[in-house]
């Protein structure tokens, strides 16, 4: 019986590999001499198609090839030095050059040139004159473990770019030839587009199973269904064959369909009924091997963009879709597993995402990080008329100064902006009002003071009348 594979990656004669058109793209760029990149979320399988590339160009004899996993090298207290020396051992180790020459000795000759020079010079001056007559393929697995790195890896990109525009003038460039592996975006590698090996490398898009190309997992449902195919079907529905999901699913039909097969008819009905009960409900406990809480915490481990991540997904629920623009957030999600692009729009990769990172799951996250969560969902119930739910004085502040350098969803910032609008004409309207209450004073005492000028003045006037009276009398 096939074995359904879930998690790492699969032998190149694993029966459940599945060939995608990302297969027979890489291949062919590769062995036409292309510089190629396949920058995607975590576990769709681009270890599985490194290998398996890897395998063919060699089973083919279309040159030899070393697989790195940058992650061997590592990247924490490590200096440049140490990183470019890793990189150049784990060539020499691989291309098999060990009886060529003695690498530490040939590093340690070439003093204190800069660690990238030296890497340069070792590839052109030994791995390329070592093997003289056959093309060379370095295959470079998370890549983006370089960000992890104290120091700044443009000159390594640059140097990869350097090694394919070198064919011009040196014909033995030819042979050598770069595919890069990993979980980022050209950008957020290399930013400077002198160094970047991305803008003149062929991008190899790897997308989940159509229902055709997965058509060699339903051998696994043999003697279990009814119907494989259909059952089949039922898993793509769910799974949109994300390859994770779609290998775990089928391997979990495949262990309750021991007890009972599915029947004719009821593919649907059963492959709905193990996708609630074991990987949506209480999924996080379910979560083995780790893939749902490794999209999760891709959206939550950034406190400063997880906001304004968590209200385009929503936004995503909301609408179905959106136009894919290329911003940062939209290429962030997409990294994160959580949406893919499709026919220029962006949506959610698949029903079983959406369920279980669904509206209350997104309201749930944004409550736990905006001070005013309850404030915000009132404002908006009233469709956005209800002014008593905006901030207002020190309420407003503490919203203001939470959100500073943060990168928030629009809804936020409309919600912020009409805060400040609304405190700044509340308090507009105070001092109006303390400037009418002030003149009202004013006027009460302009009219005090002319009153009692007057009585003064009346009695001033009765005493000198009095006085006059009193002297009339005596006289």
């Amino acid at each position: 019986m096939v074995e359904y594979r879930v998690g790492g990656s699969l032998a190149a004669n694993d029966p459940t590999y599945i060939e995608r058109e990302a297969d027979r793209t890489l291949y062919r760029a590769l062995s036409q001499g292309e510089l190629c990149y396949v920058l995607t979320s975590r576990q769709m399988g681009k270890s599985s198609l490194r290998l398996r590339t890897r395998q063919r160009l060699e089973t083919e004899g279309m040159g030899r090839c070393a697989a790195i996993d940058l992650t061997r090298i590592g990247s924490q207290h490590i200096t440049p030095e140490q990183w470019y020396l890793g990189l150049a051992f784990e060539l020499w180790r691989r291309f098999g050059l060990a009886q060529t020459v003695n690498l530490p000795v040939w590093w340690q000759q070439l003093g204190p040139l800069p660690p990238v020079q030296k890497l340069s010079y070792w590839m052109e001056s030994v791995l390329l004159v070592a093997e003289p007559d056959q093309p060379l393929f370095i295959f470079l697995d998370e890549i983006d473990g370089v960000k992890g790195l104290s120091f700044a890896v443009e000159d390594f990109f640059g140097l990869v770019r350097f090694c394919y525009n070198q064919r011009a003038e040196n014909p033995a460039y030819r042979r050598l030839n770069w595919a890069l592996f990993g979980v980022a975006t050209p950008r957020n590698l290399v930013a400077d587009l002198q160094q970047t090996p991305f803008n003149i490398g062929k991008a190899i898009a790897l997308a989940g199973f159509s229902l055709s190309e997965a058509a060699p997992l339903a051998a696994g449902l043999l003697g279990l269904a009814d119907r494989p195919d259909r059952v089949l079907a039922a898993v793509l529905h769910w799974t949109r064959g994300q390859p994770f999901l779609t290998q775990k699913l089928c391997g979990l039909i495949q262990t309750a369909a021991q007890n009972q097969a599915i029947a004719a008819g009821s593919e649907a009905r059963a492959v709905e009924r193990l996708v609630r009960s074991r990987l949506i409900h209480h999924w996080e406990t379910q979560d083995d091997p780790e893939h749902l809480r490794t999209i999760r915490d891709r959206l939550l481990v950034d406190r400063l963009r997880s906001g304004r991540l968590l209200s385009l997904h929503q936004q995503l629920l909301m609408q179905g879709s959106l136009a894919a623009d290329g911003s940062p957030e939209q290429a962030e999600l997409k990294l994160s597993g959580l949406a893919i692009e499709r026919d220029g729009d962006l949506r959610v990769a698949n029903p079983i995402y959406a369920e279980i990172f669904n509206h209350d799951w997104v309201n749930r996250c944004l409550a736990q990080q905006r001070p005013y969560a309850v404030m915000l969902q009132a404002w908006v119930a009233s469709n956005f008329q209800d002014d008593s739910r905006l901030l207002m004085g020190q309420a407003l502040q503490d919203a203001l100064h939470w959100a500073a350098h943060k990168s928030l969803s629009d809804l936020d910032y409309r919600y912020l902006s009409a805060s400040q609008k609304w405190d700044a004409n509340q308090v507009r309207l105070e001092l109006e009002a303390k400037d009418r209450a002030n003149q009202m004073l004013a006027e009460a005492q302009r009219r005090a003071n002319q009153i009692i000028w007057f009585s003064y003045l009346s009695l001033g006037s009765c005493l000198a009348i009095s006085l006059v009276a009193l002297l009339v009398g005596l006289l």
